[in-house]
């Protein structure tokens, strides 16, 4: 980290110090419609989607927003009204999709483990079995207050072989720790700018495929 010694660290979750090299490129303005500003937005959107191997497959949707509200977003557009999320919780971060689908009047249902285990995929598979009307499951790829590591590959290959769509919060995730669309069905993966990227909080985005965006 290269912050001056006036400069705090700020150890709440984020992280949100941001790097000198980061902010002196945020000091040029930028015109919305100039067409060298579309251009490094279409540029941003195609590498995050390269990231996960999803070109071509999938699309990258940037928001402005906190990481919740890529979250929130996900969650409200991807399952439908008549849906059923799954959700798999060890750590705050699940409990809070769960509190998302309550408002959303989303149905869901609630595998929980503790919060210093992973997700167990086999129990997942269990319950994906035992109710048919479950639509979508929902995972946080490394749960943030813990820093456990949910096995996500093998959550999407149980829950592709019952047919079911998976979501992915990669909040603490994207860009650190490797992910292939190619091997792991997914409908979205959410992320935020200023985890492992290191960019600026306010910018959060998912990676949707196309089909399910449509």
């Amino acid at each position: 980290m290269d912050a001056t010694p006036r400069e705090p660290f700020l150890l709440t979750p984020g992280p949100l110090t941001t790097t000198r090299a980061t902010k002196e490129a945020m000091l040029r303005d930028w015109g919305s419609r100039d067409g060298e500003f579309i251009a490094m937005n279409a540029r941003v959107r195609r590498r995050l989607t390269e990231l996960v191997h999803g070109d071509g497959s999938h699309v990258c949707v940037p928001l402005q927003g906190s990481g919740t509200f890529i979250v929130e977003a996900m969650i409200g557009t991807l399952v439908p009204p008549a849906g059923k999320l799954l959700v798999l919780v060890n750590g705050a971060y699940g409990r809070r999709m769960v509190r998302m689908c309550e408002y959303y009047r989303r149905a869901c249902v609630v595998q929980e483990t503790a919060e210093d285990q992973p997700a167990d995929p086999v129990v997942l598979d269990a319950a994906l079995a035992r109710d048919p009307d479950v639509t979508h499951v929902v995972v946080v790829y490394c749960e943030t207050t813990s820093g456990v590591l949910n096995p996500v590959e093998e959550i999407a290959a149980v829950t592709a072989r019952h047919r079911r769509r998976l979501l992915i919060d990669a909040m603490s995730a994207f860009g650190a720790i490797p992910l292939d669309a190619r091997r792991v069905p997914f409908d979205a993966l959410v992320a935020s700018a200023n985890k492992c990227l290191e960019g600026v909080p306010g910018v959060v985005f998912a990676i949707v495929r196309r089909e399910a965006l449509e």
